[in-house]
């Protein structure tokens, strides 16, 4: 990725490993508070850094970012630096007097987990009552005209009732929906993933969804799609241009440890606050190297022959090491899909100028 600048345009932030659930899905397999979780001195410093590195979305998760007992004063110095400030939560602990206090400082944008009816949500969360919370939530932050999203994690456990999230959401007074795709990650066993039989479905379901946002607005989250026919559609004819990990996006564990993207798994870990500072592991030329310094070596599989492989270097990083345990051998790529069945992939004018960049010279390469 040479000539391309790098900064953590945007960065989640685990500001807490506590979670007063115990979700089947968790990637992190978030539970207690870590015995050495940053200081609130700790954590303002390092708000302060982000700005001075250019930052422009912090996202405030966790666990239940909600359990931290700070997380007003975080929230006031990332405003102080005219950052958007988002977050996360499960929506148990949103009452009247916390969307009170995210009017009051200004949240851009609250993100509320929904992920299934009443039965398979709780199910999903382990926690009963905690659809009805969440449904709660967001409907007081609907009347209280607090920006917020609903965040829907789909896998086999909840592909068939996503018709009905949809109801739901639009009974509530939602207007943006934000879905992502499962990942073998954390406690989520990789038999309850979504399976490669139903993934054309589920983009087919997408879609639809999309031709029709004047109700709800879709966010298809960054490991869905990619290129091919149904995945250039996705995003509106544009190129994917893969995982931003490490480049564009950061992660930041509850005790000061860096990865290029919080979902990663802790092989992808950078570094630690506390031993560095955050501008000396983001500034230095070796670290996130699997995608800074990404290379057709990297790939598996049928991405190592891939077309795309120079624009999307295997799509999100987290989904095809869960998948895969490859950096780039991703088999949620619905071009890959496509191809299979003999369907010839959409390219577009943008995307043949991006690939000419990236010629490679002819002759004999060795498949993977």
């Amino acid at each position: 990725m040479t000539g391309y600048k790098f900064y953590p345009q945007s960065v989640v932030w685990e500001i807490t490993f506590a979670c007063n659930m115990r979700c089947l899905h968790c990637g992190t397999s978030a539970g207690k508070a870590r015995p050495d979780e940053l200081t609130t001195a700790e954590a303002l410093a390092l708000i302060d850094e982000l700005a001075a590195l250019e930052c422009e979305v912090i996202n405030l998760s966790g666990g239940e970012p909600l359990l931290r007992k700070d997380w007003r004063q975080l929230a006031e110095r990332i405003k102080h630096h005219n950052m958007y400030l988002h977050i996360i939560s499960n929506g148990y602990l949103v009452d009247d007097e916390i969307v009170a206090d995210f009017k009051r400082l200004q949240f851009d944008n609250v993100g509320i987990s929904f992920d299934g009816t009443q039965k398979t949500h709780d199910y999903i969360r382990r926690t009963p009552g905690s659809h009805d919370r969440a449904y709660a939530a967001m409907k007081r932050l609907a009347e209280a005209k607090v920006p917020f999203c609903a965040v829907t994690q789909v896998s086999n456990l909840n592909l068939g009732e996503i018709d009905d999230i949809r109801r739901e959401l639009l009974e509530v007074g939602c207007k943006s929906w934000r879905i992502q795709m499962t990942t073998a990650t954390g406690r989520m066993p990789k038999d309850l993933t979504l399976t490669l039989d139903n993934y054309p479905s589920f983009i087919d379901k997408l879609l639809a969804y999309g031709k029709d946002e004047s109700q709800i607005q879709i966010d298809v989250g960054e490991n869905i799609g990619y290129f091919g026919c149904k995945g250039t559609e996705l995003v509106g004819g544009q190129p994917y241009l893969g995982c931003f990990a490490g480049t564009r996006v950061l992660g930041i564990e509850s005790d000061g440890k860096i990865k290029g993207c919080l979902s990663m798994p802790e092989e992808f870990v950078e570094g630690n606050i506390r031993d560095s500072s955050l501008t000396a592991i983001w500034n230095d030329p070796d670290k996130f190297a699997y995608n800074r310094k990404f290379t057709r070596e990297t790939a598996r599989g049928e991405c190592y022959d891939c077309q795309f492989l120079p624009l999307c270097r295997g799509g999100c990083a987290t989904t095809s090491v869960g998948a895969s345990g490859h950096r780039a051998d991703n088999p949620y790529c619905i071009y890959r899909i496509e191809r299979r069945q003999g369907i010839e992939p959409t390219i577009t004018p943008l995307m043949e100028k991006l690939l000419d960049q990236f010629k490679e010279p002819a002759g004999p390469t060795e498949k993977r």
